[in-house]
């Protein structure tokens, strides 16, 4: 169910990722992953506001395996998904929580998850940021969006409200 928040949130979303450009299928990957499995229903340049909801539970691992460019490019589809079904059952809503974090600086896959979010504009990465807060207190996601914004989004300057 939408509440004022997450439709205003959804807005920010939607306003942060307009007129992106959906990655080239030699740009989905992730240079340092060997393995294309969890992306393969992306290639052909499926536009992210075309994703149907089967197509993000089903690809609930893609964000592990995307390129920056399509991290940047994907990431608006699965935080609208959660946003509207927070309380789904579904590992959709944790796992891409979970690619936000990119855990603390002495996990060996630090590096490599924080680099995912090298393309993301300050617009986006305040974006990302409120919707992390959001959930902070979520009786199921909260303790991964706390532990997201504990590692990297804390630090996201967020601008007042119009």
């Amino acid at each position: 169910m939408e509440t004022k928040t997450t439709k205003a949130l959804i807005t920010l979303i939607n306003t942060a990722f307009d007129g992106l450009d959906p990655p080239l299928d030699d740009e989905l990957l992730h240079p340092d992953c060997m393995d294309d499995v969890d992306i393969l229903e992306f290639y052909g340049g499926i536009r992210w506001p075309e994703m149907t909801d089967q197509m993000i539970i089903h690809g609930y691992a893609a964000p592990t395996a995307f390129s920056a460019k399509a991290f940047q490019y994907y990431l608006p589809a699965y935080l609208i998904w959660t946003l509207r079904n927070s309380d789904s059952p579904e590992y959709a809503n944790e796992s891409i929580l979970l690619a936000l974090d990119p855990g603390t600086s002495k996990e060996m896959l630090h590096d490599f998850r924080k680099s995912k979010f090298s393309l993301l504009t300050p617009e986006q990465k305040e974006v990302v940021a409120r919707v992390l807060h959001y959930f902070a207190d979520h009786p199921d996601l909260g303790e991964f969006a706390e532990m997201a914004l504990v590692n990297y989004w804390m630090d996201v300057e967020l601008q007042a409200p119009d």
